[in-house]
């Protein structure tokens, strides 16, 4: 995909999320709040059945930040697995074939395709290691993901450009892999009062198969939300009902 189309499906609007927003993150106490009051009350069913699905955090975190989507994946009967990388330090290159690995290792061990299930920046990552073994994935779900450009269109572009780290490349890197599409059905969660990342960056105007839900949780608090555990077995293809 080249610059012109993209700005054919995109416009040339997108930019770093309004300081402004940054207010609504105040409500990520209120939300883990919220979801350990309801925890106990969660749907609980066996919709997973030893499924493995690869949890991958965000820019500046560590798999810590996806434990409580990690124990309500494993009542729900998969087998939620974090990623091998630890702390995710942002450096798409260094990251991406440690993700590969653990997408080729845990298949293999499932002897089937994985699900893939990303938070922001792990998100993209998901998705263009996707693109690398489609054969070994079977569906993504992105929850607040740069899929657009990567950390082009977000809050921390800051900090790569401090680092020397060309965000202008890696966004024409992915747009160039869009040549490649991701085949395998795609569930993309994002909020249009997201802070850290642009909402419109998170929208796939390209892949065959994505899905949409639009949530009101902000963005620091997704991996603590009742509204976004909710929505898991949905997006991971086996709902509830």
């Amino acid at each position: 995909m080249n610059k012109a189309e993209f700005e054919k499906r995109y416009g040339n609007t997108i930019g770093q999320p309004k300081l402004s927003l940054l207010l609504g993150e105040a409500r990520t106490p209120f939300e883990a709040a919220k979801l350990a009051v309801g925890w106990r009350f969660l749907a609980r069913k066996n919709v997973g059945q030893g499924q493995t699905v690869l949890l991958m955090p965000g820019f500046g975190a560590s798999s810590s930040s996806m434990t409580f989507i990690k124990r309500y994946l494993d009542s729900l009967g998969y087998k939620a697995v974090h990623w091998s990388a630890g702390f995710n330090h942002g450096e798409v290159g260094k990251l991406m074939p440690q993700v590969i690995a653990d997408i080729k290792n845990l298949s293999d061990e499932a002897q089937a395709p994985i699900k893939l299930l990303g938070w922001s920046l792990g998100g993209y990552l998901a998705r263009e290691a996707a693109r690398e073994v489609q054969q070994n994935v079977s569906r993504i779900v992105t929850i607040g993901s740069p899929v657009i450009g990567g950390p082009k269109y977000t809050a921390v572009k800051p900090l790569y450009d401090i680092r020397g780290l060309d965000v202008e490349s890696i966004e024409n890197s992915t747009l160039k892999r869009f040549e490649h599409p991701i085949v395998c059905p795609i569930v993309a969660l994002y909020c249009k009062k997201d802070s850290i990342v642009s909402w419109q960056a998170c929208i796939d105007r390209f892949s065959p198969n994505v899905e949409h839900i639009e949530i009101e949780t902000p963005h620091l608090a997704m991996g603590v939300s009742k509204e976004v555990m909710n929505l898991l077995p949905y997006a991971l293809g086996t709902p509830l009902k």
